[in-house]
Parts: structure tokens; C-alpha cells; sequence
């Protein structure tokens, strides 16, 4: 499997034809607002490092990895997320109401320049639903 490791904006169409071609890791891959993986099966997906402006609802991400990321405004509402780790990520406006979160590591966050971490997802993020 080959890594892209160029920052340029990348499309929904180039994503999802390197998924069914196999990679599960997307090093600096950059979307433009306004685009949707919604309802797909993006498990053991590793995105490190990308800028994810994305609809991900009802999305399979079981054991989906996102490493400094920027996740802000990302949907996750009712994604599977079970055993996902986010971490090192900017999550401002995130939302994640209804979203599967067993086992979810969400830790060394960064929202409006404060760190956040496991507390803070399930006292401010887990039922975020913004429209």
C-alpha cells in the first residue's frame, strides 16, 4: 500500500478509490467543506495529519484512527466509532449525537485553544448535535 503524502486538496471520488484499492492510511489529505463519506464502511481507516471538513454520518468507522487532524465542524452523527481514537485533533463544532462510541479514545484534543480530553467528550461532545 502506498501513502500519499502530498498536502494538496484531494476529492471524494480519489478517497474513496484508494480505500477499495486497499489503503487505510491517508497522511495529509486534505477535503474541502461541504463533502460526504455518509454511511459508508471506512473501517481500520488511519487519517494522520489531514484537514476533514466532512459529512461523515452513519459512516462505520470502527477502529479509525485520527491523529492531528483538523476535524472541526466534521459530522459524526451516528457513526459507529467503536474502539476509534481521536487524538491531537482540532474539534471545535464537531457533532457526534447518536454516534457508537464504545471504547472511543478521545484524548489531547484542542477546542477554542484548551485541551481536551476523555471528561470533556462525554460531558460536552458525546450528545453534540449542531445545525
Amino acid at each position: 500500500m502506498t501513502n500519499v503524502n502530498d498536502s494538496e486538496n484531494k476529492t471524494i471520488s480519489e478517497f474513496i478509490s484508494a480505500y477499495k484499492n486497499g489503503q487505510r492510511k491517508f497522511a495529509n489529505w486534505n477535503f474541502n467543506e461541504d463533502n460526504s463519506v455518509e454511511g459508508l464502511d471506512l473501517q481500520n481507516i488511519h487519517f494522520e495529519e489531514c484537514f476533514l471538513f466532512l459529512n461523515l454520518r452513519n459512516t462505520n468507522l470502527a477502529n479509525a484512527k485520527f491523529i492531528t487532524c483538523n476535524i472541526k465542524t466534521a459530522d459524526f452523527r451516528g457513526a459507529n466509532m467503536t474502539n476509534a481514537i481521536i487524538k491531537n485533533c482540532r474539534v471545535e463544532g464537531v457533532m457526534f449525537k447518536g454516534a457508537i462510541t464504545d471504547q472511543l479514545v478521545f484524548k489531547e484534543n484542542y477546542c477554542h485553544s484548551t485541551t481536551v480530553g476523555q471528561d470533556d467528550f462525554e460531558t460536552f461532545f458525546k450528545e453534540t448535535d449542531i445545525d
